[in-house]
């Protein structure tokens, strides 16, 4: 069999691997790393280099006629420390006389290369604190980061959360589930508990996305009212499902702005409330029996469980009391076919995301800030977005019942 022909850039590769191996001194892994790593710094200073030719339009030492009145000026005379992820390296940057160049293979006041943005935000996003990525770049990559050099560079996240916040949405949410977790922010030298707002939606392809996270002090209908008109500015026209909590005044709120939007309570929260005023002994019984009403396979079934539940418990004055005032929200989700009725009784999808940004909040002390809390939520949710690509399981399904319920309502958001 013949061989197969290395192309030029194989012959190249191997031409400097030749080299590297006959360089003296090179027998350990470490030797081969700083070896690579001043290749490395020579090859971004022919770089630099370069840029600076092109940015005068004439080399060095030539005695062509120049365009303008700005020359070479030599170069800055203590070389630049830049560090990289493969260690540091030392370049000489060139300099004019009006000190107009601006270098971009390596910018001014620049001192550490493209490549570790990208590991320090990533570390960021899953709730390291600064400290954390310092002390594992140095034991790493033997390179001393200050916290202050780690904070700028999350600061470009700034922007492109701003720009997030403030994105174009879809015109149509089928589904949209709200929520509130609490995290700890620094204020006035004290640690207060902030409100965290939540607000995930699913749009008509089935897709889940954030549309938005807000700070606020506590959790409050009024602001509810808020956030929906701000969805609403944004280009969101219609809801048709809004999963949550209990909060007085919530779906009053939610009506003013989305006034066809169906309101659902979450079970698994009304489940829990019940679950807080039991004797432990009673629990796994009682939650058992209550069970099998919210998830009785048609109404006449539901409606049987529950009479065979109130008669079972009408002693328990303060259980029945519970049940009674949240019982139309659980006999509502038989109104709707058995794929939206899955979708709707219970907040499980914004419970699974609140759950994942707990893991870059919990245990980490008070955030310096609101800007600090959102950038760490924001840069988490674009994580667990990777995740998102697909539709939701049914989804078909889904789209079919919400066709027969809703019909040129929903058929009007479907792309054709």
């Amino acid at each position: 069999m013949s061989k197969k022909e290395l192309t030029e850039e194989e012959k190249i590769d191997n031409q400097i691997l030749e080299l590297i191996m006959k360089k003296k001194g090179v027998k350990t892994a470490q030797d081969v790393s700083k070896t690579l790593n001043t290749m490395y710094g020579k090859i971004i200073q022919r770089l630099l280099d370069a840029e600076f030719d092109e940015f005068m339009e004439y080399e060095k030492g030539s005695h062509k006629e120049k365009k303008d009145t700005n020359r070479r000026n030599g170069s800055t005379s203590k070389g630049k420390k830049v560090k990289t992820d493969n260690g540091e390296i030392t370049i000489i940057p060139p300099r004019d006389r009006e000190g107009k160049f601006e270098p971009q293979i390596v910018k001014k006041r620049q001192k550490v290369l493209e490549g570790f943005d990208s590991l320090v935000i990533s570390m960021y996003a899953k709730g390291n604190s600064l400290k954390d990525i310092k002390d594992t770049i140095r034991e790493i990559y033997s390179i001393n980061l200050s916290e202050e050099t780690l904070s700028n560079m999350t600061k470009a996240v700034n922007e492109e959360v701003e720009m997030w916040q403030k994105r174009e949405l879809k015109k149509c949410y089928p589904f949209v589930y709200v929520d509130c977790v609490y995290c700890a922010v620094k204020e006035d030298l004290r640690s207060i508990k902030k409100a965290v707002y939540v607000v995930l939606g699913i749009d008509t392809k089935g897709i889940k996305d954030v549309l938005g996270i807000w700070i606020e002090t506590t959790e409050t209908a009024s602001k509810w009212c808020e956030i929906f008109e701000e969805l609403k500015v944004r280009g969101v026209e219609d809801i048709f499902f809004v999963s949550m909590d209990g909060l007085s005044g919530l779906p009053e709120a939610v009506e003013k702005i989305y006034p066809q939007a169906i309101l659902q309570r979450c079970i698994v929260h009304i489940t829990r409330n019940i679950y807080s005023i039991l004797p432990k002994k009673e629990v796994k019984e009682v939650i058992s029996d209550f069970k099998r009403i919210y998830t009785a396979s048609n109404l006449g079934h539901a409606k049987l469980e529950y009479e065979a539940f109130k008669a079972k418990y009408k002693s328990n004055k303060k259980l029945m009391k519970k049940v009674e005032d949240n019982i139309n929200w659980i006999i509502q989700i038989f109104e709707y076919p058995p794929a939206i009725r899955k979708l709707i009784y219970t907040t499980n999808s914004i419970e699974s995301l609140n759950a994942g940004l707990r893991k870059v909040t919990k245990g980490k002390g008070s955030f310096i800030n609101e800007v600090a809390l959102i950038k760490v939520l924001y840069l988490r949710i674009q994580e667990l977005k990777k995740k998102w690509s697909k539709q939701i399981p049914s989804w078909k399904q889904v789209q079919n019942e919400l066709t027969g319920i809703f019909e040129e309502r929903f058929l009007q958001y479907i792309e054709k």
